[in-house]
């Protein structure tokens, strides 16, 4: 224990220094995505991370500050460094979780997806991986009506923060972006509007709506528009999503939860577009107890679909439309 500890104290101090996380060159493959969503061969500025706690498989967890550009406004976002992270120059793939709409960038920690993440990495059960839980507070990780872009927030400010400040692999085919709920339904907005830069997305029991009227009239300014809604709504873009954007798409629902429905409708409609995915429906309802329940069906999947895109040396999944 002593021993982890000390690792862990070191690993910090080398994290404020940055002198641990320096990019050092290495032969990954180019990224495809836009300059924004591109890591420097280098290190351009140090880390201003906080230590948060350690685990006892050695990971590590940081909270990393960020100017938002797009926001204007300052904020944080939350880092799992796995075992090793500071013992050498490897490059990691990169998950992005988005927390619900009563959240923030604790809630997957909360509900025990890093502490898995260090068991399931520790016994080889997934290979290493970043885990980055952004702060999105209540604004449905989608553009606003008003200016404010909660969705190029992700994609413009948090992405680049990350493949700047770690040693990611910066290539779409090791970005991958989930989320529950809220959060869900961002991580599918965000990838169907942009697969140059992420290529797998999960939604765990996304709260989708079929029509507009069925938002609060606050929700409804937010939007702006059923026009403005429809084109940021997973249910519709869809419709503009073709197999060629070699995506890897999961939903999951539980059997008791009152979105259910509109995530069988999403599954109906991707099947339609002809786009490969998973769909399960498992027991359980809208509650944190069926997200903690899955965490590690959750980290056992993305970790194959890596695997799936030739990131990692796990086998990939033969079949994502049932287990």
């Amino acid at each position: 224990m002593l021993r982890r500890i000390i690792t862990a104290m070191i690993l910090f101090a080398l994290l404020v220094a940055g002198s641990s996380v320096r990019m050092a060159p290495a032969p990954v493959q180019a990224a495809t995505g836009p300059a924004s969503a591109t890591a420097p061969t280098d290190r351009q500025s140090a880390s201003h991370a906080t230590l948060v706690t350690t685990y006892p498989g050695g990971s590590a967890v940081v909270d990393e500050q960020l100017w938002s550009r797009t926001l204007d406004i300052h904020t944080t976002y939350r880092v799992f460094l796995p075992p090793g992270y500071g013992d050498s120059n490897r490059r990691y793939p990169v998950l992005y979780m988005l927390h619900g709409v009563a959240g923030d960038s604790s809630e997957w920690q909360s509900i025990g997806l890093l502490e898995a993440a260090d068991r399931m990495i520790q016994s080889g059960e997934i290979e290493p991986m970043l885990i980055v839980l952004p702060n999105g507070f209540a604004n449905y990780w989608v553009n606003h009506a008003d200016g404010m872009r909660w969705a190029d927030y992700v994609t413009e400010d948090v992405l680049p923060s990350v493949d700047l400040q770690y040693r990611t692999i910066p290539t779409r085919e090791a970005r991958a972006i989930g989320g529950l709920s809220m959060g869900g339904e961002g991580a599918l907005r965000l990838t169907m509007l942009h697969p140059e830069i992420f290529s797998i997305a999960a939604a765990h029991s996304p709260s989708l709506r079929t029509a507009f009227d069925q938002f609060p009239p606050e929700l409804q300014e937010m939007y702006g528009s059923e026009a403005e809604w429809k084109a940021s709504s997973p249910l519709w873009i869809v419709a503009d999503t073709s197999p060629e954007a070699r995506l890897t798409i999961a939903l999951d629902v539980g059997e008791d939860d009152p979105w259910r429905p509109n995530v069988e409708l999403l599954h109906e409609w991707l099947d339609e577009q002809g786009l490969t995915h998973r769909f399960d429906v498992l027991p359980g309802a809208h509650e944190p107890e069926y997200w903690i329940g899955y965490v590690d069906r959750y980290l056992s999947m993305y970790s194959a679909a890596f695997a799936g895109n030739g990131i990692s040396g796990l086998s990939a999944p033969t079949d994502w439309q049932s287990d």
